[in-house]
């Protein structure tokens, strides 16, 4: 589906929306008469609107476009069960006010209260959801590092048996850091992602200069800073 035809529902989906509101208040000031609008019809109108709101396809559509949906699946279930027990709740209450003449007071106070907790409820949703984005990312984050030190290993490594193919000793440094990052573990510590940048960096210089008469010595020097700099990432763990 592209972006014009979820543009054009969408609009259809607000356009119907506003028709439904339309159509509660039509049929509020057609059914209920003049001398009956008390301030608990009222009130029973303004809930009706909510939970119509809160239940509408085009807000639900909005909860599931908003963000990646991984980091809203801890939200979606809270978020199911108190649209289903507000909704509830809340017209029960209107029912109960209507058939047993409820003190005005009384309806307001427990619709406030209703309120209250579902506000609560997708509060909570959304800063679950917010940190199950922020834990995702972290994640990602700590384990691109490793994957790009190790992508770069591997292209280091083709790339000296293609164009140095006699080097056997530098060959043998590659195949070492490999083995060493096979079994580091993701870090968020700011020096084992320092250590990883500098190891890239200096990987790359060197797959990039094979082609240059570069020493076999300077290749050697550069590949004993990068063992340096793995032995200082494996001994970094998380603070």
């Amino acid at each position: 589906m592209n972006m014009q035809t979820k543009s054009e529902i969408s609009r259809i989906f607000v356009l119907l929306y506003f028709v439904g509101i339309a159509l509660l208040v039509l049929a509020f000031l057609l059914l209920v008469s003049p001398g009956e609008r008390t301030h608990a019809a009222w009130l029973d109108l303004i809930v009706v609107w909510i939970v119509f709101s809160i239940n509408f396809p085009v807000l639900s559509m909005g909860r599931m476009r908003v963000g990646s949906f991984s980091a809203k699946i801890p939200a979606l279930g809270l978020l199911g069960l108190c649209d289903f027990f507000y909704s509830c709740l809340a017209l029960a209450l209107i029912f109960c006010g209507f058939s047993y003449g409820l003190p005005f007071r009384m309806q307001l106070v427990g619709q406030m209260g209703l309120l209250f907790l579902a506000t609560t409820v997708v509060a909570i949703a959304w800063w679950s959801s917010a940190h199950a984005a922020e834990v995702a990312e972290e994640e990602h984050s700590t384990k691109s590092g490793l994957e790009d030190l190790k992508a770069t290993l591997s292209r280091c490594e083709s790339e000296l048996s293609a164009k140095a193919p006699d080097r056997n000793r530098e060959r043998q440094f590659v195949l070492t850091l490999k083995e060493d990052a096979r079994y580091l573990s993701p870090s968020t510590n700011p020096s084992a992602v320092s250590y990883e940048k500098q190891m890239v960096a200096l990987v790359d210089d060197i797959r990039l200069r094979l082609d240059d008469s570069l020493a076999p010595s300077c290749l050697a020097e550069q590949f004993e800073q990068c063992a340096a700099l793995m032995a200082l990432r494996k001994q970094t763990f998380d603070r």
